[in-house]
């Protein structure tokens, strides 16, 4: 079925966001290759940088009152725009990081398996998480401000996180299928306009 972007972003708006609940019988499906542990180090690391400008993003939310149009100014809209910029550039760079990971040797597998076992949040479910927190923040944006105003900032954005997914395609097997579940029903569409997927 092909989702709008548009409709997406609309209909995940009405939604409450809890953290993906992680299903161990989905994580087993993937195929753990050479290159999960540093690609899932990449993702870890991108998480906790998104979620200091998500702070940003839903501080300022906060301060603003829903749906009042009289709040769309160019200094609030330039706190916003910057953050998601800086989201953006993350993203970019963390794919960046990992194409350069999976064009190198692939590193031994001794101690592959327990390194996979051992992470507190397997490689979809950080991806999952990382797609949930930038999610988050642009329902808040879109309670406040809209969701016209919402989608002028957003872009580079849709296109560097659908090439973060593919970037870890060869890593996971059934990776799209794996995080479309574990995000089903917490960003509804979201996750899939975000991702710029038709599912």
């Amino acid at each position: 079925m092909k989702t709008s972007f548009f409709s997406c972003l609309a209909f995940a708006s009405s939604f409450a966001f809890a953290a993906p609940t992680i299903d161990s019988a989905l994580v087993d499906r993937a195929t753990v290759s050479p290159y999960y542990a540093p690609s899932l180090a990449i993702l870890t690391n991108l998480y906790s940088e998104v979620r200091q400008y998500t702070a940003v993003l839903n501080a300022t939310s906060a301060t603003l009152k829903p749906h009042d149009a009289s709040q769309d100014t160019p200094a609030i809209n330039a706190i916003y725009e910057s953050n998601i910029a800086s989201i953006n550039t993350a993203v970019t760079g963390a794919t960046a990081d990992i194409k350069k990971t999976l064009a190198s040797p692939a590193p031994a597998k001794r101690g592959l398996a327990l390194a996979s076992r051992q992470a507190a949040v397997s490689l979809p479910g950080e991806l999952a998480l990382i797609i949930e927190e930038i999610g988050g923040a642009l329902n808040e944006i879109i309670a406040t401000l809209g969701l016209t105003t919402t989608l002028s900032f957003l872009g580079p954005l849709v296109t560097s996180l659908g090439e973060l997914v593919a970037s870890l395609v060869p890593v996971v097997n059934n990776l799209l299928t794996v995080v479309e579940e574990l995000l089903d029903g917490v960003l509804g569409g979201l996750s899939a306009a975000l991702l710029g997927l038709i599912l």
